[in-house]
């Protein structure tokens, strides 16, 4: 598609309106299930503080660093992922495709559990009524192993998304982020603050503060523990998703990248700390083992809830869970964008149109998905599946050949020209050290981690 044309269809979307509305987007997009149901229930299985330590260098040497590459290759191009990554070398839009079909893969079960967060977080509402039992695993196994109860929580969840997204850009996007943010920020320190002032809760903040080697033989060792921080940065922060990418060519030549690639790393990451210490004191204060895995959220958190006294734990439940809610729609958007504006500007579909065609298509897997857990699909529990190809395979694979782009086809100098694109001196601070790593450690470690985490996986 020509340039002309591809700025025809981008008028139709929108730019960011903004510096604030392009932060909120970003942050958004960044800030979600990885952040809020992912990172605690890792930080508990990996040792919890020494997989603190371990993600938050990743973040400083991978993340930031892959971050404003994409940012920079969209708004440079102003293209779809595909044609962005294909803008300087014939044969390089297959890096795009890769994002295209992680982000793909990865909404289609990000809506089941999205599904599952409305179910909790409706059944709260009327006092937790849906749990009574007290036998919180046999309730999470008995609602996400039924047929059409968790695929009607997965239709809802789609269904505000796909409105969001037919509003576009600006207005559905930007607007609905710049709202909920800031108030998921709110609601998630108000958890956290309950959760401290819980008897027993001084062990979980010494086990997610305070390193113990002792651990480390347990998780799989340091390999593992830097293994499993990489994948959930790259999962946090939606590298090699695509969306950096996409949403970076909404953006306008006066946002500053490196200041706002900052922020998103450290909201991000404190999002992510802020997590920890709302959930694993209140699973310590509660007897409960933080090692349990992705139950955490759903079969450990309502025993603590139960634990509280009955007003309190029902309200503390029902933020809770709206906070998750609003996390995973903003991230399920930004994943579904990716391929809207693949298809809008490669087919030159109209936006309504494309929104529709993947909304219903990612719906239509996640039913796929959403049965497996029942074991309907011949046993086959598809959500890993899924779950293990993209964040083992697919990830890591765009992230080493965004290096590659970055530092040998498209030139560090011609990205920080790009990235300096709003200074008046056309200079990025440390620029020469982010030329540096983008070129040799970032691909380098990533390579490693991701030569382990294969060997790891079959062997």
């Amino acid at each position: 598609m020509k340039t002309k044309d591809v700025k025809e269809f981008r008028s139709n979307s929108g730019q960011w309106s903004g510096k604030f509305g392009f932060l909120m987007a970003a942050v958004g997009s960044a800030v979600g299930l990885g952040n809020i149901w992912r990172f605690p229930y890792l930080a508990g299985q990996q040792g919890g503080a020494i997989f603190l330590i371990a993600y938050v260098l990743i973040i400083a040497i991978v993340g930031f660093s892959l971050m404003i590459a994409e940012f920079a290759i969209g708004r440079h191009a102003a293209k779809n992922v595909i044609d962005a990554y294909g803008a300087k070398k014939k044969g390089w839009g297959a890096v795009g495709i890769v994002s295209c079909i992680a982000s793909f893969l990865i909404v289609s079960y990000y809506s089941v559990i999205g599904g599952w967060i409305i179910r909790y977080a409706a059944g709260y509402f009327d006092g937790g009524s849906f749990a009574e039992s007290g036998d919180y695993a046999s309730v999470f196994a008995s609602f996400t192993g039924g047929t059409w109860e968790p695929i009607v929580c997965l239709f809802a969840f789609m269904a505000v998304c796909l409105v969001i997204i037919l509003l576009g850009v600006q207005n559905g996007i930007e607007r609905f982020n710049k709202v909920l943010m800031p108030l998921l920020f709110v609601m998630l320190i108000f958890v956290m603050i309950v959760s401290l002032t819980m008897d027993g809760a001084a062990e979980g903040v010494k086990f997610f503060i305070v390193p113990d080697f002792d651990r480390v033989e347990s998780t799989g060792g340091i390999m593992g523990i830097f293994l499993a921080a990489l994948g959930q940065a790259f999962y946090s922060l939606s590298l090699g998703l695509g969306i950096g990418t996409t949403y970076g060519a909404y953006a306008r030549k006066d946002i500053s990248l490196s200041a706002n690639t900052t922020l998103i790393c450290v909201s991000d990451t404190l999002v992510a700390m802020i997590a920890g210490f709302a959930i694993l004191p209140a699973v310590f204060a509660a007897g409960a083992e933080p090692t349990v895995g992705p139950g955490l959220v759903f079969v450990t958190l309502p025993s603590v809830f139960a634990a509280m006294p009955d007003v309190l734990g029902s309200i503390v439940a029902v933020v809770f869970f709206l906070l998750v809610l609003f996390a995973a729609i903003t991230s399920a958007i930004a994943l579904i964008e990716v391929n809207v504006s693949v298809i809008t500007e490669k087919f030159r579909i109209p936006r309504k149109w494309s929104a529709i065609i993947i909304v219903v298509a990612a719906t239509a897997l996640g039913i796929i998905v959403s049965l497996s857990q029942g074991g309907f699909i011949g046993g086959v529990d598809v959500l890993s599946l899924f779950d293990t190809f993209s964040n083992t395979f697919l990830l890591p694979l765009a992230g080493i050949l965004t290096c590659i782009y970055v530092g040998y086809v498209w030139k560090p100098k011609n990205a920080l020209a790009e990235i300096a694109a709003h200074t008046e001196n056309g200079t990025v601070k440390l620029g020469k050290l982010w030329s540096l790593n983008i070129r040799t450690l970032c691909p380098a470690l990533i390579a490693v981690l991701f030569v382990y985490g294969i060997v790891d996986l079959f062997i």
